[in-house]
C-alpha cells in the first residue's frame, strides 16, 4: 500500500501553458501505460485493466489536444484547456516522485478571469462582485475537483435502471452510453493475437447503457412541453416547431395538451399571459401577439 499527495496547484495559470507541455505530458503517459501493458501476461486481468487505462488516458490526451491545436484566442478556450489539462494531471499524478515526471509542470492550473473595462459611472453590481471575488474563484475550483471525482465515480458504477442515473447531469450519462457502448462494439469482434488485449463490454456495461439511455431520454421528453410552450410564446408557429421535432402540428399539440393536463406544475414560474388553451387554438402557422419590449 502506497500514499501519494494529490498534485499541487500551479504558481501559474493555463494561459502559460504550451503544446510543448502538452505533448512532453503525453509522451510520459503513454510510455508508463504501455510499460503496464506488455508486463502483464497477454489476457490477463492485469494487463486488460492497464489497456482500460490506457483507452481512457488516450481519450483524455485527445481532448487536452484539441483546445491547443484549434486555439482562436476566445476565453473560453483558456476553461477548456484548464479542464482538460488538470483531468491528465488527476491521472498521471500516480506517477509522481518517478524518473521523468515534472513536479513543476504537471499541476492543476487555474484560468485568468477576462479583463474587464472599468467604469466610473457603471452601477453597482453585488452579483458581478461576488463572482469576481478570490471567495468564489477558491471555491468554483474546488467545487470542480470534487465533481470530477463525483463523475469518475458515477462512469465506473453499475447502473441497473433508469432512477440510479437520474441525478447525474445529462453529460454524464451521455459520456456513460458512448464510452460504454463502443466497448460493447468490441464484443462481437473475433479474438486474435493482435486484440487479445481490447476492452470488451460485459452484461453489466449493456445494462449500463440501456438503463442511462432511457434516462436521457426520459429526462428530455419531460423538458421538450416546456420548450415547446416556450417556443410558441417567443412567436414560433405549430408548423416550425412540428417541422423542428420531425413530427406533424397535431401531435406536437396533443405533447403539450398532455404535459399540461398531467403535470399541472410544469409552467411553474413560466410566463402564463396566454393559457395553454389559448396556444392550443392557435392555428399552424399562426403566432402569439408578443410586444416588442416582451420579446
Amino acid at each position: 500500500m502506497f500514499e501519494i499527495a494529490l498534485p499541487a496547484d500551479a504558481p501559474f495559470t493555463v494561459a502559460e501553458l504550451t503544446a510543448a507541455d502538452v505533448d512532453a505530458l503525453g509522451s510520459f503517459l503513454d510510455a508508463r501505460l504501455r510499460e503496464l501493458i506488455i508486463r502483464h501476461e497477454p489476457g490477463s486481468g492485469e494487463a486488460r485493466a492497464a489497456y482500460a487505462l490506457k483507452v481512457a488516458a488516450d481519450a483524455q490526451l485527445d481532448e487536452l489536444r484539441l483546445p491547443f491545436r484549434y486555439d482562436d484566442g476566445a476565453p473560453e478556450r483558456l476553461k477548456e484547456k484548464a479542464t482538460a489539462w488538470n483531468s491528465v494531471i488527476h491521472t498521471v499524478w500516480q506517477w509522481q516522485g518517478t524518473d521523468g515526471y515534472d513536479e513543476d509542470r504537471w499541476r492543476l492550473v487555474g484560468y485568468p478571469a477576462p479583463e474587464k473595462k472599468a467604469e466610473a459611472d457603471a452601477p453597482s453590481d453585488p452579483a458581478a462582485f461576488v463572482l469576481g471575488s478570490e471567495g468564489y474563484a477558491e471555491w468554483k475550483k474546488r467545487a470542480g475537483r470534487e465533481g470530477d471525482v463525483l463523475r469518475e465515480e458515477f462512469l465506473n458504477r453499475p447502473i441497473r435502471r433508469p432512477e440510479e442515473a437520474d441525478e447525474a447531469p445529462l453529460s454524464w450519462r451521455s459520456d456513460k452510453v458512448v464510452v460504454y457502448g463502443s466497448v460493447l462494439a468490441h464484443s462481437g469482434l473475433p479474438r486474435t493475437p493482435e486484440n487479445e488485449n481490447l476492452w470488451r463490454g460485459t452484461a453489466a456495461d449493456a445494462l449500463s447503457v440501456l438503463a442511462a439511455g432511457e434516462s436521457i431520454r426520459r429526462t428530455i421528453l419531460a423538458g421538450r412541453a416546456k420548450h415547446i410552450h416556450q417556443g410558441l410564446m417567443l412567436g414560433t408557429t405549430w408548423s416550425e416547431i412540428a417541422e423542428a421535432l420531425g413530427r406533424t402540428p397535431d401531435q406536437v399539440r396533443a405533447e403539450l395538451r398532455y404535459w399540461a393536463d398531467e403535470n399541472p406544475d410544469l409552467y411553474y414560474g413560466a410566463d402564463r399571459r396566454v393559457p395553454v388553451a389559448a396556444l392550443l387554438d392557435l392555428g399552424d402557422d399562426e403566432t402569439v401577439s408578443v410586444q416588442e419590449e416582451d420579446r
